[in-house]
């Protein structure tokens, strides 16, 4: 199963029919465990902070909605 999310989330298909690692995926992904580890450790060290948790929730949004907007201008370019 793991696999298999990996395969889905961090690679790209090519236009031969194969999957190659997608750099972007693969640089938000360790962008993403860092800050993770990050705010773990200041968790550890300070307690919950609130701005904290009001960065992983901007990040989150800001991704889904370019996420979605990315979407839209692919679906007007194959129209």
């Amino acid at each position: 199963m793991i696999k298999d999310i990996i395969k889905d989330t961090l690679k790209k298909k090519t236009e031969e029919g194969g999957t190659r690692w997608s750099r972007t995926s693969l640089t938000m992904f360790t962008s993403w465990i860092i800050s993770i580890c990050m705010a773990t450790a200041d968790f550890t060290k300070n307690g919950f902070d609130f701005k904290v948790f009001l960065v992983f929730v901007g990040a989150a949004i800001s991704t889904k909605l370019a996420d979605s907007i990315g979407i839209s201008i692919v679906n007007l370019t194959n129209k």
